[in-house]
């Protein structure tokens, strides 16, 4: 039985992952590293959990079984939900995939099923993951950051899970000023 890892935590106001973030930053570039920070986002994250597998997972790596498996399979079952467009209110249809985000167990249940992502993406907002690469240079930080974006577009496909490129970001910091260009591929 696999327990939550300590960046594997509940959404908080101020999150401890955000503190240990900035602490690994802010060593780095008191020591004159450079520090890489790509920022993931998923294209509706909690809509597209595979319930199949997440129940799968909380059996496996966490052991859960018994009433509170029972429980949370049936939070998860018999969802549904309707489009309201325009004034106009659409069909109850069915939910096969998802968590309820507007609920207090959506979030931790979409940690639970994000906790297998590879290890070099480790602060976990909720929905947010982020990898961090430090180094002596730009060419070294980008190296990190890419296979950072590799392992995770991977994960990804085997989770079906879509990045959203256009929401995930990258920051370069380092105490001097300089401008460095440099890209990463998503490619999917």
């Amino acid at each position: 039985m696999r327990s939550l890892h300590t960046l594997e935590i509940e959404v908080l106001p101020f999150p401890p992952t955000s503190m240990m973030l900035v602490e690994k930053v802010k060593k780095a570039l008191i020591n004159g590293e450079k520090v890489g920070v790509v920022f993931f986002d998923f294209k509706d994250a909690f809509g597209s959990v595979n319930r199949t597998l997440l129940l799968e997972k909380l059996g496996v790596d966490f052991g859960i079984s018994g009433k509170l498996f029972l429980h949370i399979k049936s939070f998860l079952d018999d969802i549904y939900g309707r489009l309201k467009i325009d004034g106009i209110v659409g069909e109850w249809i069915e939910s096969l995939v998802g968590t309820s985000a507007g609920t207090r167990l959506g979030p931790l249940l979409f940690i639970t099923y994000v906790h297998d992502v590879p290890r070099c993406i480790w602060p976990k907002f909720a929905d947010d993951l982020a990898a961090v690469a430090v180094g002596d240079d730009i060419d070294a930080v980008n190296e990190q950051l890419q296979t950072a974006v590799d392992q995770l577009v991977e994960w990804s496909k085997q989770e079906n899970m879509m990045l959203n490129v256009s929401k995930t970001k990258v920051m370069i910091l380092e105490i001097v000023w300089r401008r460095s260009r440099f890209w990463l591929m998503v490619n999917y």
